[in-house]
């Protein structure tokens, strides 16, 4: 496989750009949906009181 320096930057970009989205993603409540998904004052006040969550 000959690659040329032009594929070789490339992939490494594609590679970084994946690697941005994944952490991203991750830091904004990940796949499932569980973040705050904008609303702050929904997601404090789920985090305040933990026990609500175990009832």
């Amino acid at each position: 496989m000959n690659m040329t320096l032009r594929g070789i930057i490339t992939l490494v970009i594609l590679a970084v750009l994946f690697a941005l989205a994944v952490v991203w993603i991750s830091r904004q409540g990940g796949w499932k949906g569980e973040g705050c998904n904008g609303n702050c004052a929904s997601c404090h006040s789920h985090c305040e009181d933990p026990d609500a969550k175990k009832k």
